[in-house]
């Protein structure tokens, strides 16, 4: 894509977030198994490396 493309298509989502009170890319950023609350402690951990 061009770059005023990318540059109209960011402001746009930016300006959404701003509007709605929302941010998408935290939402996603949330739903990763590194930001869970079990995933945090370390023999939860250690019993998924050891399968």
């Amino acid at each position: 894509m061009p770059q005023p493309v990318l540059t109209a298509a960011f402001a746009t989502v930016a300006a959404l977030a701003a509007v709605t009170n929302t941010c998408g890319l935290a939402r996603i950023l949330a739903r990763l198994p590194c930001n869970r609350p079990d995933a945090t402690r370390p023999d939860a951990t250690l019993a998924a490396l050891k399968g």
